[in-house]
């Protein structure tokens, strides 16, 4: 199962909302899957869903919204062999009636449904139903477990897309608009712009799972970060002492390795010794213990001897 279709199942599973907010939500499940057609002079409404329980879903919103009885029916996609199911309601007065109902009656007869500014909820509650009925029409949400977050909307039509955008914007999350050749789409990115929009449709079991998802994320990352770090260091440590070993056999070559100072053979011996040995564990290792700085200074002292010194076989 799809990680939209659990979080659509969790809202539709959700104990019954107040009578405005479940016909708001209607309102919004019409407007972006809503179809309305006129067959021989016969009126029906209908909605197409994915899932029998979001049918038995819808048919409960359209009982509560006054329609005289509305119809389950099974539909089956020619090829894939997928179901799907439409809930319909039919007759002329009995979709005008339920039209006028949720304000979405464009004329006297019911040819097409109403669309603009004004269906925006003037309740805070009602404008969460909205974006509810928005996401079970059109909504899909990825696993989180992917390279990024996605979520969108399919709206359809740019007007209803804008209708839904200035809901969105009221809860302070600004969805972006994309227009492709199948309608309109709303979508976010951000982690914690979906977690706001799944608390706001009240998918609560969706937002632990995307907070869970985000502390692994982050944990993941942050142990990458840390190994890849270790690792870059650590090719760092030995590519130095491998250098700092063969300018130690050059100084041997050529004699100058018996003539050093005894603080630069110390360090040249120690380094021999121990040739995995990061530039501070070698001053910890010496007597007395050097610091950091110190280490690199004989080295540095090492390397201009080095240079300085003539072929094979010659003494600095």
């Amino acid at each position: 199962m799809s990680f939209s279709r659990q979080v659509k199942l969790e809202l539709i599973r959700h104990p019954r909302r107040e009578s405005c907010c479940e016909r708001t939500e209607l309102t919004a499940l019409l407007l972006l899957r809503g179809y309305l057609a006129i067959r021989s002079g016969e009126y029906s409404l209908s909605v197409e869903v994915e899932h029998v329980a979001q049918a038995r879903y819808l048919f409960r919103l359209f009982k509560a919204a006054g329609a005289a009885s509305p119809e389950v029916l099974q539909k089956q996609v020619r090829r894939l062999g997928i179901k799907r199911y439409l809930v319909e309601v039919a007759g002329e007065k009995n979709i005008s009636a339920l039209l006028q109902t949720l304000g979405l009656q464009s004329s006297a007869l019911p040819r097409r449904l109403a669309r603009g500014p004004a269906l925006l909820p003037p309740r805070r509650c009602c404008r969460r139903a909205f974006v509810r009925g928005a996401f079970l029409a059109g909504g899909s949400l990825n696993r989180f477990d992917g390279p990024g977050y996605h979520l969108e909307i399919n709206c359809g039509s740019p007007e209803d897309a804008g209708l839904l955008q200035n809901c969105l914007a009221e809860f302070s999350i600004n969805a972006s608009l994309r227009q492709r050749r199948d309608g309109s789409y709303l979508y976010l990115k951000r982690a914690e712009a979906i977690a706001d929009f799944l608390r706001i449709i009240e998918a609560d079991s969706a937002v632990l799972q995307l907070e869970s998802a985000r502390v692994l994320r982050s944990m993941r990352n942050q142990v990458n970060r840390q190994v890849n770090c270790d690792t870059a260091n650590l090719e760092k440590v030995v590519a130095s002492a491998q250098q700092q070993l063969l300018m130690i056999d050059r100084l041997e070559q050529r004699g100058a390795l018996k003539e050093l100072p005894p603080s630069l053979r110390e360090i040249a011996v120690m380094r021999r010794r121990y040739p995995e040995a990061s530039m501070r564990e070698l001053g910890r290792l010496c007597e007395p213990p050097l610091s950091k700085s110190a280490v690199n200074h004989r080295f540095r002292k090492l390397t201009a001897l080095e240079r300085e010194s003539g072929p094979p076989g010659q003494n600095i």
